[in-house]
């Protein structure tokens, strides 16, 4: 589905070499949609890859929070939303999903919480927060899912 949404995005906007890069676009973690307003002067959603204009007042509340930078350049994802501590930054770990505050891969923690069990015990491990380990094994399962 990224890639049709990739195509989609490039057909739309042909004057943009990285247009997911931009803060035109926001996610629910399967959906991927065009804020209309930077087109039109009415607010709305629009699912890319299907075409099909979504009530923004429902789905918003199940978006994904983006940060950008100067020029509205995308800097960093958190897909399980500001309020916890996994983050996708393209100049920390290589791209990896990452507990921010920590510089840990998620990957990590989650693989020594399924080896190991113990949330604490994997906490005390990495020196890492108990939450820490929590929301890096609920990103790792959610990808596997």
């Amino acid at each position: 589905m990224i890639h049709k949404a990739r195509e989609k995005a490039a057909e739309r906007f042909p004057e943009v070499s990285h247009p997911f890069c931009t803060n035109r676009f926001v996610t629910d973690g399967r959906e991927i949609f065009v804020e209309l307003q930077h087109e039109t002067s009415e607010p709305g959603l629009l699912e890319i890859v299907q075409n099909q204009k979504v009530f923004g007042e429902i789905v918003r509340p199940f978006l994904k929070e983006f940060d950008f930078g100067e020029g509205n350049i995308l800097e960093r994802w958190w897909p399980l939303g500001k309020d916890r501590l996994v983050a996708i930054d393209p100049r920390r770990n290589f791209s990896q999903p990452t507990i921010f505050k920590d510089g840990v891969p998620t990957k990590i923690l989650a693989t020594s919480l399924n080896a190991n069990g113990s949330v604490e015990e994997v906490a005390e491990w990495f020196e890492v927060s108990p939450q820490s380990v929590a929301d890096a094994a609920e990103f790792e399962q959610q990808l596997a899912a």
